[in-house]
């Protein structure tokens, strides 16, 4: 397994450069002249010479002064993907585990100048090199979306490359397009950042199988979907499978889903490591460090809360102890407001406000965190069947409404994780529902005749089978993918960008939505839980630019910003130290680069 190919990374990323920031290059060591000495023809020596350039191009960059002199927002530098925080099994720290507790490289400040004579070693088996520089590496063309911080991120990649003669261009694209070129493979090499859905490591993990809508390397789709390269071995585990010069479909594919079924802590947790030893064998992965939630929020606001996934909660807030209006800034327009088809963390924030499932995340009255009853009246115990399954039976409250006064019933939750979950609808989380029997068998086209094991027994009594026990289950009910959506609304073309045609449930409704300028949110009578919603209503304010941000939350009109300008933060955390926040968040932020890009020089 961790003989696939050499391990690792690439091209790196923060969240923004300071003002001047070129950092001098390391120095000596790397002199006299070569020309590349492996000449790889085969696609399956393409790709290996592949992934070992995309590994060598992440060690030539500096984390610590990223972090240091660039982000300065607390981050660690990140030598793993799954983030540093996520716990295992004995309670420790994932991240620490990793590649037998090394991580995939190291990032000691004092081994930044071994990282980078080796990835200038690595690069001359493949690149012509003069003494000083690579002659013929080809050109990069770095993907990222429209702000002046991830600007100043390419800015940075693009001197660090220069350094050893390798030109990178930059191009930007607006949020919801920028998504979309990624999702669908239309770039080369992209910024990217995950954040914990649920506290459980396979969240960051079984997002690269092979039809994840997350999916944004392309492994096992393209050119890759038929690369048979890759090995598993899994008799250790007690497991009959042992597959050598496999496709990543039969590989890693297959290890997630033995993962998904595994009961037994320690055997999970170890084949969650090697899971994470095949992507980084890729090198499609750059992790550059693991994230910290940095946001600005005036001290007239009481009541407010974020979790370590990314979202921030507003229901139970007040504005000088009113509770009237609440204008904040999360980022730009969303890419989209439907539960099975957003992916955005900031998305997310606003479904967790307009939508409410079985469960929820609640901040307890000692600052602790935890997943309650939101929709259901309890949480209950599973009934372990002879099988092995696991079935939950779940009753909803009573007088549950969506917004516009109908019933909401247990029918609406099977028509939503069954639409969710097809693959009609395409949705990036569809794969979030493999852990319920009969998931993957369907009609193409009719979401009724989704097979998975879910059905309303009556109007308030919703059952719901899982292939084995599932240790996040009650955070996965809580996450927007399995929030309850209704057949008639959905199926109008658009329902999801209009406020007359936005039916949802949960603790306000979309009262206005000027596009690319503000989403009014206003609070629904029709929510079960109406009376703990203090906040009548919510603007968040639409905008990319961190300047515009700060301009506005110092003239008070927003209340809470979610990004504010690099330059800015050290007088920021002078001059604002009461209302400058740096939250722990489980998250990394990486490059991802596609896996059908060949980054050998041309003929």
């Amino acid at each position: 397994m961790k003989k696939l190919f050499a391990l690792l990374l690439a091209v790196v990323m923060v969240l923004s450069l300071a003002a001047c920031g070129k950092k001098p290059a390391p120095q000596g060591g790397n002199t006299g002249a070569s020309t590349a000495s492996v000449k790889p023809t085969t696609p399956e020596e393409i790709e290996a010479a592949n992934a070992e350039i995309r590994y060598a191009l992440g060690l030539l960059l500096d984390r610590n002064y990223i972090v240091e002199s660039v982000s300065q927002a607390g981050e660690k530098p990140a030598n793993t993907f799954v983030a540093d925080g996520m716990a295992d099994n004995k309670g420790g720290n994932f991240a620490l585990n990793s590649n037998g507790g090394k991580g995939y490289f190291s990032v000691d400040k004092a081994d930044f100048q071994a990282n980078f004579d080796k990835a200038v070693e690595i690069l001359k088996k493949y690149y012509d090199f003069d003494g000083t520089k690579f002659t013929n590496a080809p050109t990069l063309k770095y993907l990222y979306n429209t702000n002046e911080g991830h600007k100043a991120i390419g800015e940075y990649i693009q001197s660090a490359l220069a350094t050893v003669g390798i030109t990178m261009t930059m191009e930007n694209q607006e949020w919801n397009t920028f998504l979309n070129t990624r999702k669908d493979g239309q770039y080369s090499v992209a910024r990217n950042g995950w954040v914990a859905d649920y506290t459980d490591p396979i969240c960051f993990l079984d997002m690269w199988i092979s039809n994840s809508g997350n999916n944004d390397v392309q492994y096992g789709k393209g050119a890759h979907k038929d690369l048979k390269i890759y090995s598993l071995d899994l008799t250790s585990f007690g497991l009959d499978i042992k597959v050598e010069k496999g496709t990543w479909a039969e590989t890693y594919d297959v290890l997630i889903s033995e993962i998904k079924k595994c009961s037994d802590m320690e055997k999970r947790y170890a084949m969650m490591h090697l899971a994470e030893d095949m992507l980084m064998a890729t090198g499609c992965l750059t992790p550059v460090y693991y994230y910290t939630d940095l946001y600005m929020i005036s001290q007239k606001v009481k009541g407010f809360y974020s979790i370590p996934l990314g979202y921030k909660y507003f229901q139970g807030t007040t504005v000088d102890g009113k509770g009237d209006s609440l204008s904040v800034c999360l980022a730009s327009e969303p890419d989209t407001l439907d539960p099975a088809l957003n992916s955005a963390v900031d998305g997310a924030t606003m479904l967790v406000h307009l939508f409410a499932g079985l469960a929820k995340w609640q901040q307890n009255e000692d600052g602790t965190l935890s997943v309650v009853a939101d929709c259901a009246t309890e949480l209950p115990e599973g009934k372990v069947n002879d099988d092995g399954t696991v079935t939950y039976t779940y009753t909803l409250k009573d007088g549950l409404k969506w917004s516009d006064g109908k019933a909401l019933t247990a029918a609406d939750f099977e028509f939503a994780w069954k639409r969710a979950a097809s693959n009609a609808l395409g949705a990036d989380y569809g794969y979030m529902f493999d852990v319920i029997k009969g998931y993957g068998t369907e009609a193409e086209t009719d979401t009724t005749a989704v097979n998975l094991a879910v059905k309303a027994v009556d109007a308030k009594t919703l059952e719901v089978t899982l292939n084995n026990a599932v240790a996040y289950w009650n955070e996965l009910l809580a996450f927007p993918t399995y929030f309850p959506v209704r057949k008639d609304v959905v199926e109008q073309e658009g329902w999801a960008t209009k406020p007359e045609t936005y039916i949802c449930n949960g603790a306000y409704t979309i009262s206005a939505w000027e596009h690319d300028s503000v989403i009014t949110l206003t609070k629904s009578e029709n929510y079960h839980d109406a009376d703990k919603v203090t906040m009548k209503e919510i603007k968040c304010c639409l905008s990319d630019d961190a300047n515009n941000m700060l301009t506005n939350f110092k003239t008070g009109a927003w209340l809470l910003i979610d990004d504010v300008p690099t330059n800015e933060i050290t007088a920021l955390k002078k001059d604002f130290a009461n209302e400058f926040v740096v939250a722990g968040q489980i998250g990394t932020y990486y490059v991802c680069w596609n896996v059908n890009e060949n980054l050998l020089p041309k003929a």
